[in-house]
């Protein structure tokens, strides 16, 4: 073996430990956004908090399970040439990561609306101030 095989080798080695670590930890966030979703879906009162927390957690868990298909994808790539979906899989993981962080934006200015302006937030809000944000961010 020459030297660019074994950096090659190597680099492929990096690659499959850095895969398997990435599917490791999205397992386990996977699971603590489905006991989230579980609990406040199914066995809380819907509250406005509880919604506020249910919208992000659910972009969340599309990203961790696109993350995961990616890395499966990922993985199969190595051992077999099977057909190629990683690229609608991260378009869906790109789309989910954006949709959560402009949750938490939205979600972030409504908390700020209520402490700076709290006359005007309970009596003169618009119902959807929540919505419009999202769609606008």
């Amino acid at each position: 073996m020459n030297g660019s095989d074994q950096s090659l080798h190597k680099r492929d080695t990096e690659i499959l430990i850095l895969e398997l670590l990435i599917l490791i930890i999205a397992l386990a966030g996977l699971a603590g956004n489905m006991v989230v979703l579980w609990l406040l879906g199914f066995h809380m009162q819907m509250k406005a908090f509880s919604i506020h927390i249910l919208k992000p957690a659910g972009a969340d868990f599309l990203l961790l399970g696109c993350e995961i298909m990616h890395s499966l994808c990922t993985l199969l790539h190595f051992y077999s040439n099977t057909i190629n979906i990683c690229n609608i899989v991260f378009t869906v993981s790109v789309f989910a990561y954006i949709s959560g962080l402009s949750l938490l934006s939205a979600i972030s200015t409504e908390r700020c609306l209520s402490v700076l302006r709290p006359i005007w937030y309970r009596c003169r809000r618009p119902r959807h101030t929540l919505a419009i944000m999202c769609a606008q961010l």
